[in-house]
Parts: structure tokens; sequence; C-alpha cells
């Protein structure tokens, strides 16, 4: 029981220091996951040109958790906008429903929704 709850403690730390990592000029970073629907990897490119903003230092997609991670720069681009940006390339988040005009637009390969009905 003490044994799992060092552990635990030692386990939390780790994750408090890898999303609050310091850069050498001193600003903090922080790295992200949330929910990202997709199918294929055409999606994968298409999130990750989505990604490739300012403040972004990197991310990417898991197709099988159906999950970006992302670390990034909070003085330079906030959660809210990198959600923005992959809604706007064409794939709901967690947070944010894509452009169904948008949407529409991708290739027949890369429409999850009926697969994962997310919303």
């Amino acid at each position: 029981m003490i044994i799992q709850f060092f552990l635990s403690l030692c386990l939390l730390s780790l994750g408090w220091n890898l999303a609050w990592g310091q850069t050498k000029s001193g600003s903090s970073k922080l790295e992200v996951r949330f929910r990202v629907y997709g199918n294929c990897g055409a999606c994968e490119e298409r999130i990750a040109e989505a990604l490739d903003q300012k403040g972004i230092v990197a991310g990417g997609w898991d197709r099988i958790k159906q999950e970006v991670w992302v670390v990034f720069r909070p003085s330079k681009v906030s959660l809210g906008q990198i959600h923005r940006f992959v809604a706007g390339a064409g794939h709901d988040t967690d947070l944010l429903k894509a452009d169904s005009a948008v949407y529409n637009a991708l290739p027949n390969c890369c429409l999850y929704r009926e697969k994962h009905s997310p919303h």
C-alpha cells in the first residue's frame, strides 16, 4: 500500500514536470492531449499541418487513440486556438465541432463522423 502511494506520487511528479517543463530562455511550455477524430494517414497529415503554428513546439495525432498531443507555449498560443486550428482543418475535437462545409469537403476516406459519432 505504501509502495503504491510512493509510485503514484512519483508518477504524478513526473507528469507535472513533463507538462510544465522550462525552456532555456525561461518561458514555460505545456503539453496537453485531447480527442481529435479522423480515419487515415491523410487525416494525420492534415492534423499535423493544422498544428504547424507559431507557439506550438511539437505535436502529433494518434490514430488508434483518436488523440492529439501538443507541446506549446501558452504565452504565444492558447489551448482554445489550438482546438480552432484543428477544427478549422475539418476535424472535430472534444471541445469544437468542425464546420460542416469544411468536413464535407474532406476526401471520402477522411469522413469519420459516421464511424465515431462524437457529437
